[in-house]
């Protein structure tokens, strides 16, 4: 086996970006990511989570490695 093979061969690897949702008095409701990593997903997510309220996604931190499966 050629190293490049083996490489190639290897999980994808990336890292997951979270978000804060925020409410009108700035208080945290919870933390949310996507699955595409996008933030208008996440968005749409907690807009059909929480109906009735005005939240905002503010970036947090990226969530550690994970490792995607081919």
């Amino acid at each position: 086996m050629h190293v490049n093979d083996f490489i190639s061969s290897l999980p994808k690897i990336r890292q997951r970006k979270v978000w804060k949702v925020l409410d009108s008095d700035n208080s945290v409701v919870q933390y949310v990511g996507a699955t595409d990593n996008r933030k208008r997903t996440a968005q749409k997510y907690i807009d059909n989570k929480y109906p009735e309220r005005t939240l905002r996604l503010v970036f947090s931190h990226f969530n550690g490695l994970v490792t995607i499966p081919r």
